[in-house]
């Protein structure tokens, strides 16, 4: 624990990003938390609500790490938490022994399969889970199969998060074109175009036992027609929701892809035009950036996150699979606070 000090403080990555904006603010609304934030823009620096701020720059992983570990000692940090998928996650997850504070994070194995959507996606595919029609594209005659089987395909980095590079199209010289213009050959998925309905379902574990867990289903993508793919990562609105059979297979999802399921983990889902959700992507390491929305609702699960890490499995409570069932909505866009709604206040135009 800090020095002179009853607060933990924890040493947040990426504090400006909403990833880390919105695991401060549930920090903060738990009480008992000094959070010292570390950014690399200064977009993020200036934006980060932190109580102590630095901002730094780094060229290898080693610099960072190094640079991490002084702030972390001179803040006596007791846990060190990288908010967002990012070069800085994966350096700090791979030099995780090195550091000067503690982590939570997945086995190193487990987070690398996880952080590769191919590599998630065949390990899905071989425990026998439905998964969307995929493949990596290696070469044109990848390209051409997979586009003969659907009208449109879906195509993605295999690492990453956000949307980023993503495009549906069905159109081969597009789709060429595109793979040409993002160095994508090899680095690229495609995949069957799916419907726009979509369900996360956010985890804590602690070696390979489910500490809570709460499902969300996204409404709408926030400026969905500025990306060519429609999917921009930020979320406009979601609501909360339980479905049985949904928690379940995340819950055979997670477990297929992770040897020892530890830390947070999340589950992505897209639905079929059939309506049959479709796991896309197991996020780890990381909280998403609407977890302060769940907080809000009483499952503050960036304190639960920290607690587990300082004080173990002593201090957690009996498991809590999606303890909120009714539905809840969460409202929120770049330049405005978000809105908590009940399902009334959202329908009323």
């Amino acid at each position: 624990m800090s020095p002179s000090s009853d607060l933990r403080t924890v040493l947040v990555v990426s504090s400006g990003d909403g990833t880390g904006l919105n695991f401060s603010r549930s920090l903060d609304l738990a009480g008992g938390y000094r959070t010292v934030g570390v950014d690399t823009t200064l977009e993020d620096f200036h934006a980060s609500e932190a109580d102590t701020r630095y901002l730094i720059s780094w060229d290898d992983p080693a610099g960072l790490v190094k640079q991490v570990n002084d702030i972390a000692e001179r803040e006596s940090a007791d846990l060190i938490y990288a908010a967002d998928t990012s070069p800085e996650l994966l350096a700090l997850a791979e030099a995780r022994d090195d550091l000067a504070a503690p982590t939570l994070l997945p086995d190193r194995d487990d987070h690398r399969r996880m952080e590769d959507k191919w590599t998630t996606h065949q390990a899905l595919q071989r425990a026998g889970i439905p998964v969307p029609d995929t493949l990596l594209v290696t070469s044109e005659s990848d390209l051409e199969r997979i586009m003969a089987r659907h009208p449109r395909v879906w195509m993605r980095r295999r690492s990453g998060s956000g949307g980023a590079g993503s495009i549906a199209t069905g159109s081969m010289p597009l789709a060429r074109a595109w793979l040409d213009e993002q160095s994508g050959w090899g680095q690229f998925t495609a995949a069957e175009n799916l419907s726009k309905r979509t369900a996360t379902l956010s985890g804590l574990w602690n070696d390979g036992e489910l500490v809570c867990s709460q499902l969300r289903e996204r409404v709408s993508w926030k400026y969905s027609a500025l990306s060519v793919s429609g999917v921009t990562g930020i979320t406009g609105a979601q609501r909360t929701f339980w479905d049985e059979d949904l928690h379940e297979l995340a819950v055979r999802c997670v477990r297929a892809v992770c040897a020892r399921p530890h830390g947070i983990i999340g589950v992505d889902f897209t639905y079929d035009h059939d309506g049959r959700a479709l796991p896309t992507e197991v996020q780890p390491a990381r909280f998403y950036s609407s977890i302060y929305f769940l907080a809000r609702l009483g499952l503050n699960m960036p304190d639960l996150y920290c607690r587990l890490a300082l004080d173990g499995a002593q201090a957690m409570p009996d498991a809590l699979p999606n303890p909120i069932r009714e539905s809840h909505y969460w409202v929120k866009s770049v330049d405005k606070l978000p809105r908590l709604l009940s399902p009334e206040e959202f329908s009323r135009g």
